[in-house]
């Protein structure tokens, strides 16, 4: 009996492996297999590693003056199988060094030395040379870092804080900032790339290794900071008007108002001339922080399976529509833990009011909306990124589609649900924006690296295009396998680099569905959802509907039959039903009424072209 089970395993793997090197693999992803690093059944191989970051860190920020002064102590260890003779820092801040190139316009007024590193030492591996490339600064060590070993570096900056740029960061109200770029961070060094040495160019996001950060940031009086930890010393920085109502807001569901417009000129709301708050926050993969003497500020908290997170909207005073951001915060967090199947995965979340909308570990930076909608919407979307990319780290700068398009998709739901409006689909204006993008010349596979392609394409691939595939996929599963599949992939890759290819994998294995022939379409092939009505008849009760998939996509259908007494009726098919590559389906439904035209509903219907959506008899 063992040797018939072992049998059978065996031909289970062999056939999981030939089914899934049915996909295009680029040799350095088919290296990693080699390796064990990563397995073709979507999980970290038994040799998968990552190597560490943990930062100390010391800034004070001029909010007159724009200048902020840092220093680091930086504990690095290598956990790969090999020795760094080298470590690359990335100075984002560079993007508005004279001379360097970008993808973005800025205030010329701000373009000026970038980060200027005044020092940088090596605890105890010794530096030949520091060399800057543009955005990034490459220190050759005399002692290379062995495999399991850890070293440590000091390092010493400051640069000028863009003052009337917004760059998912920025100035407000002139005294207000929100922080997000500021300090030399260690890139990541993983086993598909080594070193990432992509250069920040204002367009693409981000690929960080997670780390433990302790930081201590100095401002003037009576400035507030919020930012990705956890206050340490709030009875050294706060009133006791503001502890005690910070008392009631965290440890209740009441929106307690810190801060309106009425107490906003007229009450000190810290102790010192200058204080210095001081955050810690745990595995973690950025820190940003905000800074304000003159916005208004909201505080609660919401319980998730018996640990409370605190919750703070901190606004202008000036906003139209700040007010509802908390309770929407709350709401948000609530119902996105369910979809997920994982908790929010922070203590707290800090929602900011500024310009667009921008996501960190425990904060998002947003603007203000032209409606409630709206404000539901880039709520929701920043709070997804809570578990995309801050839980599951992807890489953002070659597959934006994996944290982009699921944070696209899955807040609808949620959008749904707290609209007002009596019928709202928020996913409606998303399958307007295909029908208008799709098969144009720029629409390409998503499987193209994010960092190659630009402007307009860049943002339909990396949230539009995205999205219609997930919600094309969780058709295909149906809800309750697609949500499994989606927790069982954060499950596998919490704290961790997960390629597209894992995300594949997982879903194939969790589903026990071989799905390569959707992956295969809408990832990495060129075409678009198209479909076209070519005949319909009608006998009896039976309406037959002749369709023909001219894009070559899998869509669900959504078809509607329009009746002589001027009623008219939605049927529907799976998007399975492409699965076995035939492109022309004869679809039957029951009933009794005249039909007299049918058509697609482009409302439900990815679909790139609506000159073959209807047909008459």
């Amino acid at each position: 009996m063992k040797k018939i089970l072992t049998t059978i395993i065996s031909i289970l793997l062999i056939f999981q492996l030939y089914s899934q090197s049915d996909l295009y693999t680029p040799k350095e992803i088919e290296a990693a297999y080699q390796l064990k690093t990563r397995s073709l059944n979507g999980s970290p191989g038994e040799n998968y590693f990552q190597n560490t970051a943990d930062y100390d860190i010391n800034v004070e920020f001029n909010p007159i003056t724009g200048i902020l002064k840092g220093n680091s102590t930086i504990i690095y260890k290598n956990n790969s199988n090999a020795d760094l003779n080298k470590i690359v820092f990335k100075l984002y801040p560079n993007l508005y060094k004279r001379g360097i190139s970008r993808k973005v316009n800025l205030e010329a007024t701000d373009i000026g030395e970038g980060m200027k590193i005044i020092s940088i030492l090596s605890v105890d591996s010794g530096i030949k040379t520091v060399d800057e490339f543009g955005k990034l600064m490459v220190v050759s060590l005399i002692k290379p870092i062995s495999p399991g070993e850890s070293t440590g570096f000091i390092c010493e900056w400051q640069y000028q804080f863009p003052m009337k740029t917004l760059l998912r960061e920025g100035r407000y109200l002139d005294s207000t900032f929100f922080v997000a770029y500021w300090y030399p961070r260690i890139a990541v060094y993983d086993d598909i790339d080594g070193w990432d040495l992509n250069k920040y160019n204002g367009e693409q996001e981000f690929y960080n290794d997670f780390g433990n950060y302790n930081v201590k940031i100095k401002v003037p009086d009576n400035y507030l900071v919020w930012a990705s930890g956890e206050l340490q010393n709030p009875e050294e920085v706060y009133s006791d008007t503001v502890l005690n109502l910070l008392e009631i807001a965290y440890n209740s569901n009441e929106i307690v108002k810190i801060i309106d417009v009425e107490n906003l000129g007229s009450h000190k709301f810290t102790l010192n001339e200058s204080n210095i708050w001081k955050f810690n926050s745990s595995n973690i993969s950025d820190f940003a922080f905000c800074i304000t003497n003159n916005y208004v500020w909201d505080a609660t908290s919401t319980e998730l399976k018996g640990k409370r997170v605190k919750i703070d909207a901190v606004y202008s005073p000036y906003s139209i529509d700040f007010h509802e951001v908390a309770e929407i915060s709350v709401k948000s967090i609530q119902k996105l833990s369910r979809i997920m199947g994982v908790d929010y995965p922070f203590g707290r979340l800090t929602a900011f009011n500024g310009h667009y909308g921008m996501e960190f570990p425990m904060m998002i930076n947003d603007g203000d909306e032209v409606n409630r909608n709206g404000t539901i919407f880039i709520t929701a979307h920043e709070i997804t990124h809570s578990w995309f990319p801050f839980l599951v780290g992807t890489n953002e700068h070659r597959y934006a589609f994996m944290d982009e398009g699921l944070v696209t998709y899955l807040p609808k739901v949620v959008e749904d649900e707290l609209s007002i409006d009596s019928g709202y689909r928020s996913f409606a204006e998303n399958l307007k924006t295909y029908s208008y993008y799709a098969q144009r010349v720029n629409d390409f596979p998503l499987m193209v690296p994010s960092e190659q392609i630009t402007g307009q394409t860049y943002m339909y691939i990396s949230y539009n295009r995205s999205a219609m595939a997930y919600y094309t996929l969780e058709d295909i599963l149906g809800t309750k396998t697609f949500r499994k599949c989606l927790t069982g992939f954060i499950e596998n890759w919490s704290y961790k680099h997960p390629t597209a290819y894992d995300m594949f994998y997982t879903f194939n294995r969790i589903s026990s569905e071989d799905l390569n022939w959707f992956w295969k379409t809408w990832f990495f092939s060129f075409g678009s959802g198209d479909i076209g009505i070519v005949d319909f008849s009608q006998r009896k009760d039976k309406l037959r509907i002749d369709i023909k998939n001219e894009g070559g996509f899998p869509v669900p259908v959504y078809l509607i039959a329009n009746y002589d007494d001027g009623s008219s009726e939605t049927f529907y098919a799976n998007a399975s039903i492409w699965k076995d590559g035939i492109d022309k389906k004869s679809l039957e439904y029951k009933t009794r009424r005249k039909v007299i035209s049918v058509q697609v509903d482009d409302s439900r219907t990815p679909d790139s072209n609506k000159g073959n959506n209807f047909l008459a008899e």
